[in-house]
C-alpha cells in the first residue's frame, strides 16, 4: 500500500513516501530532528517511517506489485506532465483489480461556497476562495528567514508548495477513465469500498472541502 506525499501521516504497514528534504534529514540518527529544525523550515515528525520518492520520474516499483495507491492533497500540486506520469505509473504498478484513491480540493464546491458567501455580502469571500485554491496569492505563505542557507533550501524544495491545477469531480473522473481505470466513483472522507485500512491515512475529521475519488485497474 503506497501512501504518496505522506507528510506527517506515516502509518505502519504502508509504504509512506515524501520528496521533502526535511523528511530525509529527520531520519539521520540522533541529530536528524535538530538539523531539520535548525536549517529547514519544517515541522517535527513523530515517525521516520518514510522513504524518498520523486514523482517526476518513473516509480521504483515492479509492474502489478501494488495493492493500493493513495494520495491526499498531492495531485493538485503536480504539473500536467507529473500528473500524467502519476496516473500511468499508478496503472502500471497496481495489481489487476487493485485501487487508486486520489483526494484533492473540490473546485466546484469551493466555487459554490464563494458565490454563496459573496451573495450574502461577505467581504472576505474572495480571500477565503483564493486561500482555498492556493494558486499564487502573493505572500500567502511568507517565508520569514534572513538566513541565506534557509532561503536556498526553501527555493530548492520549491517552497511554498502551491497548487498547479484544480479539479472537480467531473474532470477527475474523465482523467482517471482516460488512463484506463474503471469503476470510478466519488466517496466521502474516511469511507472506502476497497481500502480496509482507509482510517490509517484518513483520520477522524475532514480539514478541507475535497473530492475522494477511487478507481480500479
Amino acid at each position: 500500500m503506497l501512501n504518496l506525499g505522506c507528510g506527517a501521516t506515516r502509518p505502519q504497514n504502508w509504504i509512506n513516501t515524501d520528496s521533502s528534504l526535511n523528511a530525509q534529514v529527520q531520519k539521520i540518527p540522533v541529530l536528524g530532528d535538530w538539523l531539520a529544525k535548525a536549517f529547514i523550515k519544517s515541522a517535527s515528525y513523530s515517525s521516520d517511517n518514510v522513504v524518498y520518492m520523486n514523482l517526476n520520474t518513473k516509480w521504483g516499483f515492479a509492474s502489478e506489485s501494488v495493492d493500493v495507491v493513495y494520495a491526499s492533497h498531492l495531485f493538485e500540486h503536480l504539473s500536467h506532465r507529473a500528473a500524467t506520469l502519476f496516473l500511468s505509473e499508478s496503472y502500471r504498478t497496481l495489481k489487476p483489480g487493485a485501487v487508486v484513491r486520489i483526494v484533492v480540493p473540490d473546485l466546484y464546491k469551493t466555487a459554490k461556497k464563494y458565490v454563496s458567501e459573496y451573495e450574502e455580502g461577505d467581504s472576505d469571500a474572495s480571500k477565503s476562495f483564493l486561500w482555498a485554491i492556493n494558486m499564487g496569492l502573493e505572500n500567502m505563505y511568507p517565508y520569514k528567514s534572513n538566513s541565506f542557507l534557509k532561503k536556498t533550501i526553501a527555493r530548492w524544495q520549491e517552497y511554498p508548495h502551491q497548487h498547479k491545477y484544480m479539479y472537480d469531480e467531473l474532470s477527475l473522473r474523465v482523467l482517471l477513465a482516460a488512463h484506463g481505470f474503471q469503476d470510478v466513483k466519488s466517496l466521502t472522507y474516511g469511507v472506502s469500498d476497497s481500502i480496509e485500512e482507509i482510517k490509517d491515512v484518513e483520520g477522524d475529521r475532514e480539514h478541507y472541502i475535497s473530492i475522494y475519488m477511487e478507481a480500479r485497474k
